[in-house]
């Protein structure tokens, strides 16, 4: 194609009777400057896929999140970089940015951040235009320097731990919530029935290490978030749709099993152990 759009070029400025066979001349011309074009053209494509967040991969998608004043959590994958790089699905990016920040603050494995934007106190207590920001692990004190970069001066700080900060010689009291890791233990009772493609249901351990990953991973409820059926059924039947969850009791490790749901309040976050679920299955 190259070559072709260079012959024509050259037969409009050169004349109709110039020759440009392979062996001419003029032809091996044509086909260095086209072997240049097609080269330039690489490169130029190359430098593109990797400035381009849905195309660059590895030390170049790193490169492109340093730039957005992000970084990449530990263990994440390309994909989910590339998401945070472009905000795709994400309504509020100043909310994302920030999660990230204290994402990768060394220790830390769990983070939210909540907003109260109204003009009275909420129903978690944060009081209005506050920011809180909940966390397991880390240092108090990198947590919340890192949140004072996002909370800005105006702007009041929601927890149950006060950090003093200082930066560039400037002091500033943050706020921040550390939930108080509150052990739970469930009882659930199941319906089992073959799937759509007629394999046997899972056993009852199966569940209970199905619902033990959903209460602990990255999408654990969050703080001061309530144990309730549905979302337990949420849990189960998300991954087995074959299997309902009729009924299902909760409590502290020390109190005595009642009906869901399991109050937890905002200054306290569950969890669980597989050792306390109990699966029944009739």
């Amino acid at each position: 194609m190259i070559i072709a759009e260079l012959e024509a070029a050259n037969i409009i400025f050169f004349g109709p009777g110039l020759i440009q066979t392979s062996q001419s001349p003029m032809g091996q011309l044509n086909g260095l400057r086209a072997d240049a074009i097609t080269q330039a053209w690489e490169i130029g494509e190359e430098a593109y896929q990797s400035r381009d967040p849905e195309q660059a991969e590895g030390i170049n998608l790193d490169i492109l999140a340093r730039l957005r004043l992000i970084s990449r959590v530990l263990g994440e994958s390309d994909e989910s970089l590339r998401q945070a790089i472009t905000n795709a699905g994400v309504a509020n990016t100043r909310d994302a940015d920030f999660y990230r920040a204290v994402l990768n603050v060394d220790g830390v494995t769990w983070a939210k951040i909540y907003s109260n934007d109204t003009g009275s106190t909420d129903a978690n207590g944060i009081a209005a235009h506050s920011v809180s920001v909940a966390a397991l692990g880390g240092s108090d004190e990198e947590v919340a320097t890192v949140a004072r970069q996002y909370i800005v001066p105006g702007i009041s700080s929601y927890g149950n731990t006060v950090v003093s900060t200082e930066i560039d010689g400037f002091c500033r009291s943050i706020s921040i919530m550390r939930p108080i890791e509150t052990p739970i233990k469930l009882a659930i009772t199941v319906s089992k029935q073959n799937g759509a493609d007629g394999c046997p249901p899972p056993s009852n351990a199966a569940i209970a290490q199905t619902l033990f990953a959903g209460l602990t991973g990255a999408n654990r409820p969050a703080n001061g978030q309530d144990i309730t059926l549905h979302m337990i059924r949420t849990i189960i039947s998300c991954v087995y749709p074959n299997v309902e969850v009729t009924a299902g009791e909760g409590a502290l490790v020390a109190d005595a099993l009642a009906a869901l749901p399991l109050a937890i309040a905002f200054n306290q976050i569950a969890t669980i152990t597989l050792d306390n679920i109990t699966v029944t299955a009739v």
